[in-house]
C-alpha cells in the first residue's frame, strides 16, 4: 500500500491530509512565491505538520501562486522530497487539484471560487486553458477578495455619503471604524486575507435582501461565469470548488450566471472542499497529471 500525504495551499489558508483524512488546517497561505525565503517558509510549514512518513510515501501538493516558468514549484518538490524522505513528490497549480477533486481524470473544466479565482479547461491530452489565476491585484474576479473589497467599498461609501445606503455600513463599528479598517487591511498577512474575510459579511447581508450586497454577489457570479466559459475546451463536466460555495445563495447565483452565458448547469459538480482530495489524486495517479497538466506540475523522485 502506498501512503499519501496531501497538501492544499490557498491564498488565505492550508489543509494537510494523510491517507485521505484531514490532519491539520491553518490560516497561513501563499499569495506569490517570489523569493527563496517564501519557498523555504512553505516547506518548513509542511514539514512541521507532516507525521513521520513510512518508506515509500508519496506527496501531492496543490499550490496557489503557481506560475509557469518559475522554478519555485520544482524547488518545493525537491526540498520536500529531501525533508520528508518521500518516494515521490508532485507539486501542481491549485487549479489542477481543484480539477482532479471535482472533474476527476476526464476532459472538462474546473473553477476555484475561494479567496482567489482560477479556471482550468483540459482535453486530457495536454491541451490546457487556464483563465484568471492572476492574483488579487490583477484578477481573482468574483472571488472572496473581490467580493470583500467591493463590500468594504460600499460600506465606506455609505458612511461617507457617496454611495447607496446598505446594511454593510452597520458592520464597520465591529471592525473598529474606517481608520482601523485602513490599518488592518494594509497590514494583513497574507495580504488578501483581511479584505477577503468581509466576503462572509457581504453574503450574509445579501441573504437578508440587502440590495447593494445582492448586486455584489450577482456581479461576482457573472465574473465566475465569464471566467469558466473562457476556460472551456470542448465539452465535459464542470467542477466548482472553494469556500464561497458553502453559501447556497452564492452557488445559486453562479448557476444562474452560467445559464445566462449558455453553460448547461446539469453538468456542474459542486464540491466546496474538493482540492485536498484532488491533491490525493495528484499523488495517487500522477500519470494522468503528467499527460493532462504537464505545464502545471513539478516532480521529484527519490534517487
Amino acid at each position: 500500500m502506498t501512503h499519501i500525504l496531501s497538501v492544499d495551499v490557498g491564498q488565505s489558508g492550508f489543509r494537510v491530509g494523510y491517507d485521505g483524512s484531514l490532519i491539520e488546517e491553518g490560516k497561513a497561505g501563499v499569495v506569490a512565491l517570489t523569493s527563496p525565503d517564501r519557498v523555504s517558509s512553505l516547506v518548513d510549514l509542511i514539514a512541521s505538520i507532516a507525521p513521520p512518513l513510512p518508506t515509500g510515501t508519496s506527496v501531492g501538493v496543490g499550490l496557489s501562486g503557481f506560475v509557469e516558468g518559475s522554478d519555485a514549484p520544482a524547488r518545493i518538490a525537491g526540498l520536500l522530497q529531501d525533508r520528508l524522505d518521500a518516494r515521490h513528490v508532485i507539486v501542481a497549480a491549485d487549479a489542477v487539484t481543484a480539477y482532479l477533486g471535482t472533474v476527476g481524470t476526464v476532459p472538462g473544466t474546473a473553477t476555484i471560487c475561494g479567496t482567489g479565482v482560477a479556471s482550468l479547461g483540459a482535453d486530457g491530452n495536454g491541451a490546457l486553458r487556464r483563465v484568471d489565476a492572476r492574483g488579487y491585484l490583477l484578477g481573482d474576479l468574483g472571488g472572496g477578495f473581490w467580493i470583500g473589497q467591493r463590500g468594504l467599498h460600499a460600506a465606506l461609501d455609505a458612511v461617507q455619503g457617496r454611495g447607496d445606503p446598505t446594511s454593510l455600513a452597520e458592520e464597520l463599528p465591529a471592525l473598529g471604524g474606517p481608520e482601523a479598517i485602513y490599518h488592518d487591511a494594509m497590514s494583513s498577512v497574507p495580504a488578501p486575507k483581511y479584505v477577503a474575510a468581509f466576503a462572509r459579511t457581504v453574503i450574509a447581508a445579501a441573504e437578508t435582501a440587502d440590495r447593494v450586497a445582492l448586486r455584489i454577489i450577482e456581479d461576482a457570479a457573472k465574473e465566475i461565469a465569464r471566467t469558466t466559459a473562457a476556460a472551456r475546451i470542448g465539452s465535459g463536466p464542470i467542477g466548482l470548488t472553494g469556500g464561497l460555495l458553502q453559501s447556497p445563495l452564492y452557488t445559486t447565483a453562479v448557476e444562474r450566471a452560467f445559464e445566462a452565458v449558455g453553460i448547461d448547469t446539469h453538468g456542474v459538480i459542486v464540491r466546496p472542499d474538493a482540492s485536498l482530495h484532488g491533491a490525493w489524486i495528484l499523488a495517487a495517479h500522477p500519470e494522468f497529471s503528467r499527460l493532462a497538466f504537464r505545464e502545471l506540475i513539478a516532480e521529484k523522485e527519490a534517487s
